[in-house]
């Protein structure tokens, strides 16, 4: 069968197939093998009795010759009996050679990605998974994402984790932990109250570079393997596939229940070994992207794939659904994301949208290395090209990041440690970055996410002390603690979808670790200590976090917040003034934001006519929904200052009921 709906103007070598069965399929009775090989000249299903790659271990229970399909290119084979639990792999020959090697859609491995395995999905259920329900936001912009590691988020004894459960999925089921010997909440019991809708998880399929066997070493785990494999080394048994399964599911299944989306970091863009890849194996030189005989290099990690070739686009598809539908992942967050083609990105979006319109997608709009990509630039999913993208797939603004703090890992500033050059990125950002006035990359504020750091790169804590060159990571100076402040309400207060690195929240520090990608866990660890220590600062965050849940301007997916805000700004005091057409929340609303380090004028402007009386919500010390005193006219704000003001008037209405 020759697809169309995943058709691609690049010449196919082979021939295509668009069935929704590659892979497995499997029932009591008897199981099909399928896989898309067109270039072998034979393929062998060969089975196993256990997962290990020590042939020792293992028992060859049976080697057998698949049929093949000249009109498809794929190999077919159906085995009687029960194979739930059978470990398998293809031997695959090809002109160039002969190779054992997983399944390109295995759902199940044994450990250390050795073998591909037959499994009864059904066994792999928790308690209470046919009631477990994703949880969307109506809208991107009505998200808000905290990133974290599943083994940063407990490894730390002050996780308050059990010793089994630290730095693995069981974690998040943990619900009522405790810094030890206090009553400070941490992990799922903190993340009850900071009012995040979204986590968003580093790389959790099954990744390279750690041993599943010994589990000490750490990753980020930017290296796939097995696309649709949870990774082992974050459960309790690597070794039998369907732990791993089941454990992924009760922590997903724990975030939901406690009102916590789940987004995926998906690293389709390239693969952790080109050579032992399966997808290498299986048909050599296809799934990639190649020039002269070389493999193209624009992840910077040795390989891109082919993202405009149609049977790597009908598997990123195959596996961004198999992830949404079986285990209720709610977004995915797509590494290198200009990496893949316009088209692709488009048809994901399609595809996503036949499961639910609200399954949130968004990514980084560059390579490493755009040179090496093997695609136009017209056709990169880059901010250049926002506008022929939908409006619901989403790219990080570095623009205003790089404005709030200065660039990622030296000692330059942004707006918040002073700089008079940074305000027209921060206001572009504010705005969505869809402003016809300051800057207009995406097609609408929903295309945006707002955020000052991410795990690449120094903390924001980590960039603010390097920034005014102090290398006491636990100080609690003022000054530091005003810079965070004002990045947080940049964020968090701005139109797009806010985006916040786990912890930064509590000027969580890697100790000037720009690059923690492998770096040991008591560097990457979230020290749950910082909670207490700098409980003003998250107080802050909680603050800024429900002034933006309570004025749905701040939330619109569309242009009309937009275009009904009004801007004024002199290079350090930006003020800008929205308004409100819904009932039971504030009208009139105004960020006035300083970042000199003396007080200054506010000036409030808008093209609608403006209240004479205002309650300020938000100044250096606090924020949230409760009044911190009343704006007098001729009042300053103070140095290093965000101040957010609400009308009187709406104010007084919502706080009577």
């Amino acid at each position: 069968m020759s697809t169309i709906a995943y058709y691609s103007n690049k010449p196919e070598l082979y021939p295509t197939y668009d069935g929704n069965d590659l892979g497995y399929t499997y029932s009591k009775d008897s199981t099909t093998f399928k896989v898309w090989a067109p270039s072998a000249k034979q393929v062998l299903l060969k089975l196993y009795s256990t997962g290990s790659f020590y042939e020792k271990d293992a028992t060859v229970l049976g080697i057998k010759q698949m049929l093949f399909d000249p009109q498809t290119g794929v190999w077919s084979l159906t085995v009687k009996g029960d194979l739930n639990k059978t470990f398998y792999t293809y031997v695959v020959q090809t002109e160039k050679g002969v190779n054992e090697t997983n399944d390109v859609y295995s759902k199940a491995v044994g450990v250390n990605s050795a073998r591909s395995m037959v499994l009864d999905f059904n066994e792999t259920n928790p308690q209470g998974w046919e009631d477990d329900k994703h949880i969307f936001v109506d809208k991107p912009t009505d998200a808000i994402v905290w990133e974290v590691h599943v083994r940063d988020f407990s490894s730390s004894d002050s996780s308050g984790v059990s010793k089994v459960n630290r730095g693995t999925y069981l974690a998040f089921t943990e619900e009522d932990t405790v810094i030890p010997c206090s009553n400070y909440p941490t992990c799922m019991n903190y993340l009850k109250t900071l009012g995040i809708t979204h986590v968003q998880l580093n790389p959790v399929f099954d990744f390279g570079s750690i041993n599943e066997v010994t589990g000490v070493e750490y990753n980020w785990g930017y290296d796939p393997v097995n696309y649709n494999v949870p990774e082992g080394s974050y459960s309790s048994d690597p070794y039998h596939g369907e732990v791993r399964i089941r454990e992924f599911k009760e922590m997903v299944k724990s975030l939901h229940k406690n009102g916590i989306g789940v987004i995926m970091d998906v690293v389709y863009n390239h693969v952790y070994s080109t050579a032992d890849s399966p997808f290498e194996k299986t048909v050599p030189g296809y799934y990639f992207r190649m020039q002269d005989g070389r493999y193209l290099n624009s992840s910077g990690c040795g390989n891109v794939t082919a993202s405009d070739k149609v049977m790597f686009r009908k598997f990123m598809i195959d596996s961004l659904k198999y992830w949404a539908e079986e285990y209720h992942i709610d977004g995915f967050r797509f590494d290198l994301m200009c990496c893949h083609d316009i088209e692709t990105m488009n048809i994901i979006r399609e595809e996503l949208d036949k499961i639910d319109k609200r399954i949130l997608m968004y990514g980084e709009p560059w390579t490493a290395n755009d040179a090496e990509n093997g695609i136009s630039g017209e056709d990169c999913c880059n901010k250049a090209n926002a506008k022929k993208l939908s409006d619901r797939i989403g790219m990080f603004n570095d623009d205003m990041r790089h404005g709030i703090k200065g660039r990622n890992d030296d000692d330059s500033k942004g707006y918040i440690q002073g700089s008079t050059h940074s305000a027209y990125n921060i206001i572009a950002g504010s705005m969505g970055a869809s402003s016809t006035t300051f800057g207009n990359w995406a097609n609408a504020p929903s295309q945006c996410v707002t955020y000052a750091s991410a795990h690449d790169n120094l903390t924001l804590w980590d960039k603010i002390l390097k920034s005014n060159w102090c290398n006491d990571y636990f100080t609690t100076d003022e000054l530091y603690l005003s810079q965070n402040k004002l990045s947080a309400a940049l964020v968090l207060i701005s139109l797009g979808m806010p985006f916040i690195l786990a912890g930064e929240e509590f000027a969580r520090t890697k100790l000037g670790d720009h690059n923690s990608y492998r770096s040991p866990d008591n560097v990457n660890s979230i020290d749950w200590c910082r909670t207490v220590a700098y409980e003003g600062l998250l107080e802050y965050y909680k603050g800024l976090i429900k002034i933006r849940r309570a004025f749905s301007p701040l939330r619109d997916s569309t242009t009309k917040a937009v275009n009904d805000t009004y801007i004024v700004y002199n290079g350090r005091i930006i003020s800008i003034t929205g308004v409100n057409d819904k009932e039971n929340e504030f009208k009139y609303f105004s960020l006035i934001v300083n970042n000199s380090d003396t007080p200054a004028p506010i000036e409030i402007k808008s093209q609608f006519e403006l209240p004479k009386k205002w309650k300020i919500i938000a100044d250096s010390k606090k924020a949230g929904l409760t009044s911190l005193g009343d704006y007098e006219e001729n009042m300053q704000i103070p140095a290093r200052c965000a101040m957010i003001l609400v009308d009187e008037e709406s104010y007084n209405k919502i706080n009577q009921k």
